[in-house]
């Protein structure tokens, strides 16, 4: 028969902390491969994804209703400012490999349009400047929306 040192009570500690991890692995283990143990965590799932629709949805309708731009507005301004830097670089290589010596400055002038070009940079400018703006007024819309998520998720834990 071992002897058991009763005077360490770190040792017997120990040996009363890995009896109970076994026990308690082992009931865990059997619980979480049960049929019952999946349907719930499947419901859960379900509800979190539910959740997190009613989120989306809820943020959507707040943009909307604030007129502030979303993803996608940000998108289509990005898109639309892209595909005018494209615009201008291809005018930019035709100009460069146009080697006429002969350049005829008017009919190049009324091809290019600076005037709209430069006209349509500044609208765009304007737009994204704006949306910068209702981006960061997102943010700390989002900010205010993320406290109030923390402390209805406190309130709701300690009910």
């Amino acid at each position: 028969m071992s002897e058991q040192n009763y005077s360490d009570p770190l040792k017997m500690w120990k040996q009363m902390y890995d009896v109970n991890e076994k026990y308690w692995g082992k009931m865990m283990n059997d619980h979480v491969h049960k049929e019952e143990f999946s349907e719930w965590m499947g419901s859960v799932l379900d509800f979190n994804l539910f959740c997190k629709k009613m989120m989306n949805d809820q943020s959507k309708t707040f943009l909307e209703a604030s007129n502030i731009a979303s993803k996608e507005d940000i998108a289509n301004v990005a898109s639309l400012v892209i595909n005018l830097e494209s615009k201008v670089d291809t005018l930019e290589d035709q100009l460069y490999l146009n080697t006429q010596p002969e350049l005829d400055v008017t009919a190049l002038k009324k091809e290019l349009d600076i005037v709209a070009l430069k006209r349509d940079l500044t609208k765009v400018k304007a737009e994204t400047k704006s949306i910068h703006q209702q981006v960061s007024e997102l943010k700390s819309s989002m900010s205010n929306i993320e406290q109030l998520l923390k402390q209805l998720t406190t309130t709701t834990t300690k009910q």
